[in-house]
């Protein structure tokens, strides 16, 4: 954080005043709204485990298609990550597909609701899962509902959807500080800079837990050392020194959900960055490249073949060469 405030003039807490978590919640679902052809609608009637939960039916036209509920903030015995959970799988006929949220971002009823930019990024992710869960949640059998997806593609829809909370012309719709100023551009510019700033060393991390992850998976139980093993991949991949002691595999919190496959992260990036390259060439809130990403990659939910949701909509087979452009760039 200092490296990147000295070296790119830019200070994250700069952001925060232009990132008030109503107007954040508000621009995300207005985009979406507009990127998709559905509209939000407040359900008053829904039960609720909590106050602070809000609750909203998807709508396109006068169709139902779904429920979301987003319970956004920290409170005592809540799970303390950001996450997005099935409450029900969409079944035509059957029933809709609901979705919630659950997130510990700054809450405006107790604080001054101002968000880092960190977690406006978390919350597109999240909610780029929530879409794919409800708008790809209308199928004939469960099994293909939502993100019933390969592992390898699972997180690329939640990653492309990052894009948007990194981008000016977006921001610049609803990051405005009390006075009503629009986030300066300068100030945006500035923080894509600091980000691209070691995504290489980054990138190698990752390949790190990826590591730890399958090598723990297909270790012997009865022989297994995982000090020693995690040394071993920190020494392969990482490019930073392993640490006696300190256990890291104890608080690798994706080995319980992910098991072996913590490699998704880095496969599907892969993915996400060759997909965003139809939005580089048309324009990041192009509707018709946003509605055909909607029929194509969200909608089938898991009824095909993920190379075939990607080759269906960039009309090829997916290639490593996005991501080698995002890697190289400064």
């Amino acid at each position: 954080g200092k490296l990147k405030k000295r070296k790119f003039k830019f200070d994250a807490q700069k952001l925060r005043p232009y990132l008030h978590y109503d107007k954040v919640r508000k621009g995300l679902m207005d985009l979406t709204a507009e990127l998709f052809g559905i509209t939000y609608k407040a359900n008053t009637e829904a039960k609720l485990w909590h106050r602070d939960v809000s609750v909203y039916d998807v709508y396109e036209g006068d169709k139902m298609l779904g429920t979301i509920y987003l319970d956004m903030h920290p409170r005592d015995h809540k799970y303390k990550h950001a996450a997005q959970f099935t409450l029900l799988p969409g079944v035509v006929g059957v029933q809709k597909p609901a979705g919630v949220l659950v997130c510990n971002f700054p809450n405006p009823r107790t604080g001054n609701g101002l968000m880092e930019h960190k977690q406006v990024q978390t919350f597109f992710h999240e909610f780029g899962h929530l879409m794919h869960h409800v708008l790809g949640g209308q199928q004939r059998f469960v099994r293909f509902s939502g993100v019933a997806t390969e592992w390898d593609f699972v997180e690329a829809p939640s990653q492309i959807f990052e894009e948007w909370a990194t981008d000016y012309e977006t921001l610049a719709r609803f990051a405005t500080d009390a006075q009503g100023k629009v986030v300066p551009k300068s100030l945006v510019g500035k923080m894509r800079k600091a980000k691209e700033f070691g995504k290489a060393l980054w990138v190698r991390h990752q390949m790190f837990y990826a590591s730890v992850s399958l090598g723990l998976y297909n270790a012997d139980p009865k022989t297994i050392e995982p000090d020693k093993l995690v040394a071993e991949m920190m020494r392969r991949h990482s490019p930073y020194p392993f640490l006696e002691g300190t256990h890291m595999q104890n608080s690798f919190g994706h080995l319980n959900g992910y098991s072996a496959i913590y490699y998704t992260y880095m496969w599907s990036l892969v993915i996400s960055k060759d997909m965003f390259s139809r939005f580089d060439k048309a324009g990041i809130l192009d509707k018709a490249t946003s509605m055909d990403y909607r029929r194509k990659i969200l909608g089938p939910g898991g009824t095909k073949a993920a190379k075939d949701l990607i080759a269906d909509f960039l009309g090829r087979p997916y290639d490593f060469k996005s991501f080698e452009r995002w890697l190289n760039r400064d």
